[in-house]
């Protein structure tokens, strides 16, 4: 398929046919199922090495670190390399091989070394898994951004960050269904057998379902890195990090919170808020995705911050019963973030250069500010659980500072892709 902007209707060199664009989500919804579901289970892995192999907190807390800051810092140079070579899938199927790799790694630090050994490949897979994660969201956007129109990008979106939440859900579930059969350490190295598969799964589909979704042929220069630098995608990077630090600021602490201080119910399992919040976003991606599509998605990436900043504080003041469904709407509307972000990049970069702008949206923006969000609730409670809620109202505030933002994000159209700030 030939893609002139993004967004726009393009050429199928197989006609056109909608079993492409089939072929095309299926692929990235796989990726984004794997992806997720492989990257959201490195804190259960960090309990594991805590518990079973005497982690000490130093050195879980290294391994977090190098894990975070490898999946949104080096999201950067993915994306570069992705619009320089013209074949994002094939680098997707890159990132599916680190996260298996990264998972094979976890599975000797946690049934094969021990003392130092163990720390130092707990390490290594860290960067690895980190790394690999740095792949998915910009290609996988990207993938979808030149394969399908404008008027069905957003439900294209919606649906494949969806299956990342199925991903986030199923894999905690699937963990403890294989323990049962086998070990827990096996489990960890199915998990790695799936990242390898993934990739092996999107390599020979290559000349299939990807192709249509090709660069555009444009210019025969390759494409220049300022050029993702326009003004609506700087714009939506700020937004994108002040809305990610708040809300994965809460997240991060909920079920801590929920165990310490206020359970949902007496005995309640430890984790099942964690299901409820994954749930809200398995449904609240594809609803939010199809509004993008005939709605301006600035307005509804600030009334989805606002949702989650409410629901929190809902969460926080009511207590009880309620708790149960305010969980839901934490996670409906925190989570549907990619294809909001995902749509509004789409409209505001050039198409040579559209996975470098996705990773500066995604990768640094929700990345970076995942980062600092739970630092700042972390800090703010100064180690001490009680106070975990002052850390949330304080995120809570910075949330209705996201909704408010998007204002500044300038408007598709005539000036999207002109606003260069490197002229």
């Amino acid at each position: 398929m030939v893609a002139t902007t993004p967004g726009t209707p393009q050429a199928d060199p197989s006609g056109g046919s909608p079993p492409t664009h089939r072929r095309l989500l299926a692929l990235t919804s796989l990726g984004h199922f794997v992806n997720d579901g492989t990257t959201f289970f490195v804190p259960v892995l960090a309990a594991l090495l805590a518990s079973g192999r005497g982690a000490s907190p130093i050195e879980i807390t290294a391994m977090l670190v190098v894990y975070y800051a490898s999946s949104s810092l080096l999201s950067l140079s993915v994306g570069r390399w992705a619009d320089r070579s013209g074949h994002p899938q094939a680098l997707m199927a890159v990132g599916m091989s680190l996260l298996g790799c990264g998972m094979g790694g976890f599975y000797l630090a946690l049934s094969l070394f021990t003392g130092t050994a163990g720390f130092a490949t707990a390490l290594v897979s860290a960067f690895v898994v980190g790394f690999g994660s740095s792949f998915y969201h910009p290609l996988g956007a990207s993938l979808l951004q030149a394969g399908y129109e404008r008027k069905e990008l957003g439900s294209a979106l919606g649906f494949n960050g969806a299956m990342g939440s199925v991903g986030r859900a199923l894999y905690p579930t699937l963990f403890f269904l294989v323990g049962l059969v086998l070990t827990q350490d096996s489990a960890v190295l199915a998990f790695a057998a799936v990242g390898l598969l993934a990739a092996g799964v999107m390599v020979p589909t290559r000349s299939r379902a990807t192709t249509a979704a090709r660069p555009p042929p444009g210019p025969s220069r390759p494409p220049r890195a300022r050029e993702a630098f326009s003004l609506g995608i700087v714009m939506l990077t700020l937004v994108a990090f002040v809305r990610s630090a708040a809300n994965l600021g809460i997240v991060a602490f909920l079920p801590t919170y929920m165990h310490f201080v206020r359970p949902l119910w007496a005995g309640a399992p430890l984790g099942v808020e964690v299901t409820i919040m994954y749930l809200g976003g398995i449904l609240g991606q594809p609803f939010f995705g199809l509004l993008a599509d005939r709605a301006d998605g600035r307005l509804l990436l600030g009334l989805s911050s606002l949702g989650a900043a409410l629901g929190t504080l809902g969460f926080l003041v009511l207590g009880g019963a309620a708790a149960i469904p305010l969980l839901f709407l934490i996670g409906f509307f925190t989570f549907s973030a990619f294809p909001l972000l995902m749509t509004l990049s789409a409209e505001h970069v050039d198409p040579r250069s559209t996975s470098l702008a996705n990773a500066l949206v995604f990768g640094v923006g929700t990345g970076v500010g995942g980062v600092v969000g739970p630092l700042a609730v972390g800090l703010i409670a100064s180690g001490r659980y009680l106070h975990l809620a002052q850390g949330f109202y304080a995120m809570i505030l910075l949330g209705f500072v996201a909704a408010v933002a998007v204002a500044a994000i300038p408007r598709s159209g005539t000036r999207r892709l002109r606003m260069s700030l490197f002229g």
